[in-house]
């Protein structure tokens, strides 16, 4: 995928994570966050819209805090 194709929507910052959201035309929005040991993770799933995939992320710093 080059890097034209997809684009940043949203980010949100919480005491030490990161939560990003990202969209693709072809694929729809992705959540992925940034942990205290700054590694990039994410679920690898599609959701429809960007506050779905916000959601996922924030339910995953919320369930590793």
């Amino acid at each position: 995928m080059q890097i034209s194709e997809w684009s940043i929507v949203q980010i949100s910052a919480y005491p030490k994570w990161i939560v990003g959201v990202s969209h693709t035309k072809t694929q729809g929005y992705q959540c992925w966050v940034i942990n205290p040991n700054l590694d990039v993770l994410s679920d690898g799933e599609i959701y429809g819209t960007s506050s779905a995939a916000m959601a996922a992320g924030r339910s995953f710093v919320e369930r590793s805090r």
